[in-house]
């Protein structure tokens, strides 16, 4: 198995972990809503916006461990916290909408379609990181 390092791709910058899944899901959004389906269709934007606010707490808590590489445990401890945080921020706004009666199977469609597209985004990236690092050997 291929080692890869991620580490400069998101200190330089996480935008494109956050706006490629984001990108890939308006399409079906955008098909869902002309299908006639509007209140899912709704339904499925705020999924796709507590996917990416929970991407985006993601990447932060990733950027605030890697200053502890060399303390793992401290690191760890970070990324535990960025996790409760990302549980309780995703799960809150899902009661919210229970309590106002919102279609709740659309938002939960749209959290994961984002995380899937995510980890879509991440292959391809660790696959173009894998070629470059193939490449570097075989000068």
């Amino acid at each position: 198995m291929m080692s890869f390092d991620l580490s400069p791709l998101i200190q330089g910058g996480y935008k494109r972990f956050v706006v490629r899944p984001v990108i890939w899901s308006v399409p079906i959004l955008v098909l869902i809503y002309f299908l006639g389906h509007t209140e899912f269709a709704v339904s499925f934007f705020r999924g796709i916006v507590i996917g990416t606010l929970d991407t985006i707490i993601m990447m932060h808590g990733i950027r605030k461990a890697m200053p502890y590489k060399d303390e793992p445990r401290k690191g760890l401890a970070i990324m535990k916290r960025y996790r409760l945080y990302r549980i309780i921020s995703a799960s809150s706004i899902i009661v919210l909408l229970l309590k106002q009666g919102s279609n709740v199977a659309g938002a939960c469609l749209g959290l994961l379609l984002t995380h899937i597209f995510l980890i879509i985004n991440l292959t391809i990236i660790a696959y173009r990181l894998n070629k470059v690092g193939d490449a570097k050997k075989g000068e």
